[in-house]
Protein backbone atom coordinates (compact mmCIF):
# COMPACT_ATOMS: atom_id res chain seq x y z
CA UNK A 1 0.00 0.00 0.00
CA UNK A 2 2.72 2.53 0.95
CA UNK A 3 4.33 1.72 -2.54
CA UNK A 4 1.36 2.79 -4.36
CA UNK A 5 0.73 5.73 -2.32
CA UNK A 6 3.85 7.02 -3.17
CA UNK A 7 3.89 6.21 -6.97
CA UNK A 8 0.12 7.52 -6.52
CA UNK A 9 1.35 11.03 -4.51
CA UNK A 10 4.49 10.98 -7.42
CA UNK A 11 2.76 11.29 -10.46
CA UNK A 12 -0.22 13.44 -9.54
CA UNK A 13 2.79 15.81 -8.53
CA UNK A 14 4.22 15.55 -12.13
CA UNK A 15 0.70 16.42 -13.34
CA UNK A 16 0.46 19.40 -11.31
CA UNK A 17 3.57 20.53 -11.99
CA UNK A 18 3.71 19.65 -16.06
CA UNK A 19 4.08 22.91 -17.57
CA UNK A 20 0.34 23.96 -19.72
CA UNK A 21 -1.09 26.55 -21.73
CA UNK A 22 0.33 30.35 -20.53
CA UNK A 23 -2.35 32.51 -22.03
CA UNK A 24 -5.23 32.47 -24.58
CA UNK A 25 -2.25 33.52 -27.29
CA UNK A 26 -1.86 30.04 -26.86
CA UNK A 27 -4.73 28.51 -29.15
CA UNK A 28 -4.62 29.12 -32.87
CA UNK A 29 -7.27 31.70 -34.25
CA UNK A 30 -10.18 29.93 -36.14
CA UNK A 31 -9.35 29.19 -39.77
CA UNK A 32 -11.42 31.74 -42.19
CA UNK A 33 -12.01 34.51 -39.35
CA UNK A 34 -11.41 37.72 -38.34
CA UNK A 35 -10.72 38.60 -34.62
CA UNK A 36 -12.97 40.46 -32.57
CA UNK A 37 -12.58 44.03 -31.83
CA UNK A 38 -15.28 44.51 -29.76
CA UNK A 39 -15.44 45.72 -26.10
CA UNK A 40 -14.19 42.93 -23.89
CA UNK A 41 -13.32 40.47 -27.15
CA UNK A 42 -9.90 42.38 -26.47
CA UNK A 43 -7.55 43.06 -23.82
CA UNK A 44 -10.20 44.49 -21.43
CA UNK A 45 -10.66 41.03 -19.75
CA UNK A 46 -7.33 38.97 -19.20
CA UNK A 47 -7.36 35.68 -21.09
CA UNK A 48 -10.37 36.15 -23.76
CA UNK A 49 -10.45 36.04 -27.63
CA UNK A 50 -12.88 36.61 -30.01
CA UNK A 51 -13.38 35.11 -33.59
CA UNK A 52 -16.28 35.53 -36.31
CA UNK A 53 -16.24 32.84 -38.61
CA UNK A 54 -18.71 31.05 -40.81
CA UNK A 55 -17.42 27.95 -38.28
CA UNK A 56 -20.30 26.31 -36.49
CA UNK A 57 -20.17 23.73 -33.27
CA UNK A 58 -19.32 20.61 -35.25
CA UNK A 59 -16.07 22.25 -36.31
CA UNK A 60 -15.34 24.69 -33.19
CA UNK A 61 -15.62 22.21 -30.93
CA UNK A 62 -13.05 19.16 -32.29
CA UNK A 63 -11.01 22.12 -33.40
CA UNK A 64 -10.51 23.89 -29.26
CA UNK A 65 -10.50 20.61 -28.39
CA UNK A 66 -7.59 19.45 -30.25
CA UNK A 67 -6.03 22.70 -29.62
CA UNK A 68 -6.42 23.44 -25.60
CA UNK A 69 -4.96 19.04 -25.81
CA UNK A 70 -1.91 20.19 -27.68
CA UNK A 71 -1.43 23.64 -25.93
CA UNK A 72 -1.31 21.41 -22.58
CA UNK A 73 1.35 18.75 -23.76
CA UNK A 74 -0.27 16.08 -21.57
CA UNK A 75 -0.60 12.34 -23.43
CA UNK A 76 -4.77 11.87 -22.55
CA UNK A 77 -7.59 14.53 -23.69
CA UNK A 78 -9.18 17.17 -21.43
CA UNK A 79 -12.63 15.92 -19.78
CA UNK A 80 -15.62 18.07 -21.63
CA UNK A 81 -18.29 19.51 -19.87
CA UNK A 82 -21.53 21.17 -21.50
CA UNK A 83 -22.97 24.10 -19.59
CA UNK A 84 -26.53 25.82 -20.08
CA UNK A 85 -25.98 29.16 -22.07
CA UNK A 86 -26.77 31.67 -19.02
CA UNK A 87 -23.63 30.06 -17.50
CA UNK A 88 -21.56 32.15 -20.10
CA UNK A 89 -22.27 35.70 -18.36
CA UNK A 90 -20.33 34.15 -15.45
CA UNK A 91 -17.79 32.89 -16.75
CA UNK A 92 -17.36 34.80 -20.24
CA UNK A 93 -18.82 38.18 -19.71
CA UNK A 94 -21.45 40.05 -18.74
CA UNK A 95 -23.29 40.24 -21.50
CA UNK A 96 -22.43 38.11 -23.59
CA UNK A 97 -25.19 36.37 -26.58
CA UNK A 98 -24.81 32.38 -26.38
CA UNK A 99 -26.01 29.20 -28.41
CA UNK A 100 -23.72 27.26 -26.62
CA UNK A 101 -21.41 26.56 -23.22
CA UNK A 102 -18.73 23.90 -23.46
CA UNK A 103 -15.92 23.71 -20.80
CA UNK A 104 -12.65 21.83 -21.67
CA UNK A 105 -11.01 20.81 -18.38
CA UNK A 106 -8.00 19.01 -16.88
CA UNK A 107 -8.74 18.94 -13.55
CA UNK A 108 -7.05 20.69 -10.32
CA UNK A 109 -5.14 22.97 -13.35
CA UNK A 110 -6.58 24.77 -16.08
CA UNK A 111 -9.98 25.62 -17.99
CA UNK A 112 -11.12 26.77 -21.21
CA UNK A 113 -14.52 27.55 -22.26
CA UNK A 114 -15.78 27.74 -25.68
CA UNK A 115 -18.83 30.16 -25.80
CA UNK A 116 -20.44 30.15 -29.23
CA UNK A 117 -23.10 31.92 -30.82
CA UNK A 118 -25.02 31.05 -34.09
CA UNK A 119 -27.75 33.25 -35.62
CA UNK A 120 -27.23 31.90 -38.78
CA UNK A 121 -28.23 28.13 -40.23
CA UNK A 122 -25.64 27.05 -42.33
CA UNK A 123 -27.33 27.74 -45.34
CA UNK A 124 -27.22 31.75 -44.10
CA UNK A 125 -31.13 31.66 -43.16
CA UNK A 126 -31.55 33.65 -39.61
CA UNK A 127 -31.87 31.11 -36.70
CA UNK A 128 -34.56 33.20 -35.46
CA UNK A 129 -36.42 36.80 -36.15
CA UNK A 130 -34.72 39.63 -34.96
CA UNK A 131 -31.29 38.05 -34.49
CA UNK A 132 -28.52 40.77 -34.14
CA UNK A 133 -25.86 40.45 -37.19
CA UNK A 134 -22.86 39.64 -35.91
CA UNK A 135 -20.41 43.08 -38.24
CA UNK A 136 -16.72 42.82 -38.32
CA UNK A 137 -14.55 43.80 -40.85
CA UNK A 138 -17.61 45.25 -43.26
CA UNK A 139 -18.23 41.47 -43.74
CA UNK A 140 -21.53 39.68 -42.32
CA UNK A 141 -20.61 36.77 -40.45
CA UNK A 142 -22.54 33.97 -39.16
CA UNK A 143 -20.65 32.97 -35.92
CA UNK A 144 -19.28 34.58 -32.83
CA UNK A 145 -16.93 32.11 -30.72
CA UNK A 146 -15.70 33.58 -27.65
CA UNK A 147 -12.71 31.83 -25.84
CA UNK A 148 -11.68 31.94 -21.85
CA UNK A 149 -8.90 30.37 -20.48
CA UNK A 150 -8.52 30.28 -16.63
CA UNK A 151 -5.16 28.68 -15.42
CA UNK A 152 -4.02 28.05 -12.15
CA UNK A 153 -0.90 29.11 -10.28
CA UNK A 154 1.57 27.18 -9.70
CA UNK A 155 1.45 27.65 -5.89
CA UNK A 156 -1.72 26.97 -5.85
CA UNK A 157 -0.95 23.51 -7.60
CA UNK A 158 1.56 22.77 -5.20
CA UNK A 159 -0.33 23.37 -2.16
CA UNK A 160 -3.40 21.39 -3.47
CA UNK A 161 -1.24 18.31 -4.12
CA UNK A 162 -0.04 18.90 -0.06
CA UNK A 163 -3.25 19.16 0.66
CA UNK A 164 -4.60 15.56 -1.31
CA UNK A 165 -1.69 14.02 0.09
CA UNK A 166 -1.51 14.92 3.89
CA UNK A 167 -5.47 14.42 3.78
CA UNK A 168 -4.82 10.85 2.47
CA UNK A 169 -2.14 10.35 5.42
CA UNK A 170 -4.25 11.24 7.78
CA UNK A 171 -7.66 9.83 6.97
CA UNK A 172 -5.41 6.18 6.41
CA UNK A 173 -3.91 6.49 9.82
CA UNK A 174 -7.14 7.02 11.63
CA UNK A 175 -8.62 4.68 9.46
CA UNK A 176 -6.09 2.23 10.80
CA UNK A 177 -6.36 3.53 14.34
CA UNK A 178 -10.43 2.82 14.46
CA UNK A 179 -9.77 -0.41 13.14
CA UNK A 180 -7.45 -1.56 15.65
CA UNK A 181 -9.95 -0.47 18.48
Amino acid sequence: MNKIFKTFAVILLIYMLWPGSKGISDFKPLPDSAKSTLSGDTVQIPNVSAYFSYQFRNFVIPFYYKNFQEASHFPFPPLKLNHPPEYSWTVIKKPTDTTYLEEFIYPLRDSLYINGFENHHPDGSKVFYGSPELREDGKLWYTKTTLRLYTSNILVRILVWFGIVFSFIYISKLGRSILKE
